[in-house]
């Protein structure tokens, strides 16, 4: 409390001594006192409720500052923000209280936590009469990210659609996809880059269109072709091949005839009395005929070889003479097998045989440049880094339990350890695919098959494992770029399978599969909160012309039979995203999920705009959420990493 006021006490001091005092002098005496101990009381209790007063204003004003936030400190916005909280829960004057404006700032040294502080004065009322005029009030508090440990894995939809272009509420034109990219460095700005000590956060990212390009991020031994000569089976081509050794060998002989013609005989002369008359030269030209080879691969081709034997009876066949004679030829029947292997010792046919054909995909899941075997000409290619998927159930259709995953499919399940070919996961290689009829699936030639650029083989961005980052420019250990970097190079191409990249997004996740050396725990040994953030612009789609996770569904028929039409074949991988999103609630993680697309006519309803399957997919109604605008898109995000990291006080 401030004295401001001294009085002098001669009366008291005077009562005190005086020996012949009366009650009333007593009771007068004491008034003086106990007045000072009332209204100290009543002003005291005045300046206690001012200062809870105060002191709510200033929690608001710190948690509304802290939530405003969208950047590493404060803005002059975000303190404008956390002033309006201030003045309406403690608007000036309150209390009779002087005027004061509070300090509102990011705590130095602290950039991402608020700090309000506020100081006054308000007048006494009974306490004036003892000098003391006002009495003092300040109050301080704090505001931050109260996070934990936090992984989050943002599974991304990047499929050809979101290169459309988009209008803003204020008239700005962007792409879905740039808009996404925005959304996503907002939701890091807002919960931050956190710290082994006080909470880590780490990010992951899994791309997805029709596959997912998640292959360099894993063990070569869980790759079929992690061990040297390991095949996988494609639907591609081989040129193929006759062994030169003859398995069987015959010959014959036959008899020239001007029309039609005579049969192979046993003997030279036999077929002589068959032969009509004819010229030397004719002789000759029709006796040395190209060689014929009949029969293709797989099995067997008899090869022919044509000699001019005789012209006139006449052996070794003459170079001179005139006039038409009887004719004989020579035929050589062999009989070899046929390959698809080449080599030394075998001869080519000239003929692509197209079928399922094993190739040593050894080489190529190093990312080396490999030979192409669909091609002779030294055509090579690269691993992207997309994969197929392990071994599945074709049994799941529509109507399949969620409840559990079939011990079978493996591709549905979150942490099996690759440990055969069933469970181990496959390279996805567009360049040797062909059908049947011998078109290349990787050739932009037919519109209505895959093209190399476009999205019926889409090979999307490569996925990348959870890591920390310091901020939105830094590079984590083991990363080859940045936040930033990484987030700005994705690409939009190809079909929106929704389950591959939800499954994907688990495994990254997990703390029991996989990554399990990884995720299983922080370094301060706290307790982790696993979020998948979900984003899509389109509804699951199913084509069985697509190159993708599994396979060339038209041939291969690995999701459900090759009948089967497009229609059932999305209702399958809808029930197949359901069974994943059920398996991954039941560890712990939560699943947001939001929807991006174009405004839809007036009053129709979010729940219309969106997979019901994603809706409960999603942990409750208040996990996924709709966006029809690029700036709404961001708040989204932004509203999530609050709600994963949630403000509170911190002093």
């Amino acid at each position: 409390m401030g004295k401001t006021n001294e009085h002098p006490m001669g009366f008291l001091r005077r009562l005190a001594g005086n020996q012949s005092g009366n009650v009333m002098a007593m009771v007068a005496a004491a008034i003086i006192p106990l007045a000072a101990l009332i209204g100290g009381g009543l002003d005291m209790s005045r300046a206690y409720m001012a200062r809870a007063r105060m002191q709510q204003a200033c929690d608001a004003a710190a948690l509304a500052g802290r939530r405003a936030m969208t950047g590493s400190s404060m803005s002059q916005s975000d303190k404008d923000e956390a002033k309006k909280f201030f003045d309406f829960n403690f608007p000036q004057n309150t209390f009779q209280t002087a005027t004061f404006t509070p300090v509102i700032q990011s705590k130095p040294g602290e950039t991402t936590t608020v700090q309000v502080t506020a100081e006054s004065t308000m007048p006494t009322t009974l306490m004036k009469i003892f000098g003391y005029t006002t009495l003092p009030l300040s109050v301080t508090c704090e505001s931050r990210f109260d996070i934990g440990n936090t992984d989050v894995m943002l599974v991304l939809d990047t499929t050809g659609s979101m290169s459309s272009n988009m209008t803003d509420t204020d008239g700005t034109t962007m792409t879905r996809l740039a808009a996404l990219k925005l959304a996503v460095k907002d939701f890091y700005d807002t919960l931050g880059a956190g710290s082994d000590t006080t909470g880590r956060i780490r990010y992951g990212f899994v791309p997805y269109s029709s596959a997912v390009n998640v292959g360099y991020s894993l063990p070569a031994s869980y790759m079929v072709g992690g061990s040297s000569g390991e095949t996988w089976i494609y639907n591609t081509r081989r040129m193929t091949y006759y062994n030169d050794t003859p398995s069987t060998t015959s010959t014959c002989y036959r008899g020239y005839k001007a029309t039609g013609s005579n049969s192979c005989r046993s003997t030279a002369a036999t077929a002589q009395s068959d032969s009509s008359s004819v010229s030397r030269s004719s002789c000759q030209t029709w006796g040395n005929a190209t060689t014929s080879i009949n029969g293709d691969y797989p099995g067997t081709v008899t090869k022919i070889v044509y000699s001019a034997y005789s012209w006139n009876g006449t052996n070794p066949f003459p170079t001179s003479g005139s006039g038409n004679q009887k004719c004989v030829r020579q035929e050589v029947s062999t009989t070899h097998t046929t390959n698809v292997t080449g080599g030394a010792g075998n001869t080519s046919l000239n003929e692509w045989a197209y079928d399922d054909f094993p190739t040593d995909v050894s080489t190529y899941i190093t990312g080396a440049s490999t030979t192409n075997p669909a091609f002779t000409d030294g055509t090579s290619s690269t691993w992207s880094g997309c994969i197929e998927e392990r071994d599945t159930d074709s049994s799941i259709t529509a109507t399949t339990s969620t409840s559990s995953i079939p011990s079978g499919a493996y591709d549905l399940q979150i942490d099996t350890i690759p440990t055969n070919t069933a469970t181990k996961w496959r390279p996805h290689w567009p360049e040797v695919e062909f059908d049947r009829s011998g078109r290349w699936l990787n050739d932009n030639v037919y519109p209505d098959y895959r093209s190399g650029t476009g999205g019926w083989n889409a090979c999307p961005s490569k996925a990348r494992k959870l890591a920390s980052y310091s901020s939105r420019s830094a590079t984590p250990a083991g990363m080859s770029s940045s936040f930033d970097a990484y987030i700005d190079s994705l690409i939009a191409i190809g079909g929106t399978y929704h389950d591959i990249g939800m499954m994907w997004g688990a495994r990254f996740l997990s703390p029991t599969g996989i990554f399990a050396s990884e995720n299983a725990s922080a370094p301060n040994g706290f307790n982790i909160s696993r979020h998948i953030i979900f984003m899509t612009d389109g509804d699951l789609t199913a084509y069985d012309a697509v190159y993708g996770s599994y396979g060339y569904q038209k041939l291969d028929g690995r999701v459900a039979p090759t009948s089967t039409d497009n229609d059932r074949l999305k209702a399958i991988h809808k029930r197949r995203l359901e069974m994943m999103c059920n398996a991954i609630k039941g560890k712990g993680i939560t699943i947001w999920v939001v929807g991006f697309k174009d405004q839809p006519p007036l009053g129709t309803l979010d729940s219309a705009m969106l997979d019901t399957e994603l809706q409960s997919c999603a942990n409750s109604s208040n996990h996924w959420f709709m966006a029809y605008k690029p700036s709404t898109l961001r708040q989204k995000f932004k509203d999530i990493a609050k709600n994963i990291g949630g403000l509170r006080l911190s002093q």
